[in-house]
């Protein structure tokens, strides 16, 4: 049980460097592009434990979110001067999103919600990258990367602070052993 703790402590606390990696880029320094990078990189262990600890919700929505998301945050974190992967990117980040959210919903509701309204801000992003649409509708697209920063640090405190994610899971989802037990009431959303 200390080892899973470890893991979700060391995922969450990546994915705060994650978001603050985001913040780095904004800066006017030379080199920045490594932030983009670091931003991307920092977000794969996050993905990866939320794909594992919600595998047994839905295990074929669990693991696809989490395919999508890890190649899109290669793709992106790689590729990013590569205009023609962008729409690809950008489309897995949304499915990721779209699935994360769905599956969140029940014990996560607002993090649920907000990861679904990330997911829906990156499909405005899709098309208006697709379509290559010129400024203003392109601006349409830019409201994803602040939901997308701050969904990193969200989800990385949600995993540093709530013991709920090492809970051991049922086949039907559900919380079993000591950290449910004392858990009993917040599955429910409440903590969100």
């Amino acid at each position: 049980m200390r080892l899973k703790r470890d893991v979700r402590v060391i995922a969450g606390s990546l994915a705060i460097a994650s978001g603050v990696a985001y913040f780095a880029y904004l800066l006017p320094f030379e080199g920045r592009d490594r932030a983009i990078t670091a931003w991307n990189l920092l977000i794969i262990p996050a993905i990866v434990y939320l794909g594992g600890w919600l595998a047994s919700r839905a295990p074929v929505v669990a693991s696809a979110s989490t395919a999508a998301g890890v190649t899109a945050s290669l793709l992106w974190a790689l590729a990013f001067r590569s205009p023609t992967l962008e729409p690809w990117w950008i489309g897995l980040a949304a499915a990721g999103w779209l699935g994360f959210g769905w599956l969140l919903l029940r014990e996560y509701r607002a993090l649920g919600r907000f990861t679904l309204v990330l997911g829906v801000a990156t499909i405005i992003d899709l098309v208006v990258t697709v379509m290559n649409a010129s400024m203003p509708l392109y601006l349409l697209g830019a409201f994803k990367l602040p939901l997308t920063t701050a969904w990193t640090l969200w989800i990385g405190l949600t995993l540093v602070r709530d013991s709920r994610w090492s809970a051991e899971r049922s086949l039907d989802g559900d919380h079993v052993g000591a950290d449910a037990v004392a858990n009993v009431g917040l599955g429910s959303g409440a903590g969100d």
